[in-house]
Parts: structure tokens; sequence; C-alpha cells
């Protein structure tokens, strides 16, 4: 009986092993070689963030630059109302999830998708690509553009208070607009500059 059960929980953590290797791995044999290319192309052309929006950001949502899917996934289960924008890769994932050419898409494949690109590329090099690629409606795709749009700045002359506004817009073009909305985007942008201001203070 002993050995019976020993057997038993030998294949399941057998089992349990490979699934984990399947979840960390599987991403780089679902993927066929043109939707490889596609991601690396996407990723590689996008330009460099500033500094100040990379520490922004970070300070937003922090260490979402030192995690990955992994953290994510967890952080969700034990906060259900955890933000995909905490992993910059894992929301990289989620913006090609839909023109892959996935056989038979299941959930888990955007899962190993972000696990295939995180080991492939950064969680600064996700977030370069998904504000660059991002488009804000009025014509204004990007960071850049939007930048200059709105503020007639740099990137990297923005005040924390402009790239709030500049993340509320990011969070919701429409509902977050200054001329469609300009209540709702005025608040939503004091939130995240309040938020930016009480974690600076914590992280000092």
């Amino acid at each position: 009986m002993r050995k019976y059960i020993r057997w038993v929980f030998t294949l399941l953590f057998a089992a349990l092993v490979l699934f984990v290797l399947y979840l960390e791995f599987g991403g780089r044999y679902i993927l066929n070689t043109s939707d490889k290319r596609s991601i690396t192309y996407e990723m590689r052309s996008s330009r460099k963030l500033p500094k100040n929006f990379i520490l922004f950001y970070n300070t937003i949502y922090p260490n979402s630059l030192s995690s990955d899917s992994w953290s994510y996934v967890i952080g969700a289960f034990l906060k259900p109302r955890s933000s995909r924008r905490e992993c910059p890769c894992n929301q990289t994932a989620n913006r090609f999830f839909p023109i892959l050419e996935i056989r038979n898409k299941k959930g888990i494949d955007q899962f190993l998708t972000a696990r295939y690109i995180e080991h492939q590329f950064t969680q600064q090099e996700c977030l370069a690509s998904n504000f660059n690629k991002f488009d804000f409606l009025e014509n204004r795709k990007g960071l850049s553009q939007v930048s200059q749009s709105l503020f007639n700045k740099k990137t990297e002359d923005l005040k924390p208070i402009e790239m709030a506004e500049i993340l509320a817009i990011y969070e919701g073009p429409v509902k977050n607009n200054r001329h469609r909305n300009p209540e709702k985007a005025r608040k939503r942008a004091a939130h995240f500059y309040k938020i930016y201001l009480n974690n600076s203070k914590t992280g000092n």
C-alpha cells in the first residue's frame, strides 16, 4: 500500500514539474516562426523611454519593472483588482495575443506568450513597446506624439503631473480625454499624481 501511495505521489510530483516547465518554456513551441519574428520586430523597433518616465511608471506601479508574469499572476490571486499594467511584458503579450497565429487559442497561451517575451526582452523594453505603439487617439500614436500634442514638450522634459495625465489617457483614451471628459480626465490624472507623491515618500 505504501509503495502504491509513493508511486502516486511521485507521478503527481512529476506531472506538476512538467506542467511548470510547460508554463515556463511552452511559448517557444506554440509560437510559429512568423509570430516570433513579428514580436521581435515590434519590440526592437520601439524607441527607448526616457529615465523620468520609467521612474514615474515604476513609482506608480512599484517593482513593475523588476517582476515578471509569475509575480503578476500570483499577485492577481492575492489581489483580484491587480492591474495588468503592473507587469509590462504581460500587457505586451495581451496586446500581441489577438493577432498571433496560435492554433486553438486558450487562455493559458497568453501566459505562455508572456513568458516567451520575458525570456527575450526586459520589462523596460516591454514598457517602451507598449507606450510607443499605443494609439492615444486624435492622431497621436505613441508617447512622443502625445507629449508634444498635450504639452508641447519632449517626453524627457515632462513633469510628474503631466506624465500622470498621459497615464490616465493610456488607461482610457476616450474616458480620460481632456476635451471629451475634462472633469474625469482631471480627477484621474490627480489620482495618479497622488499615488506618485505617496509612493515617492514611502520609497524615501
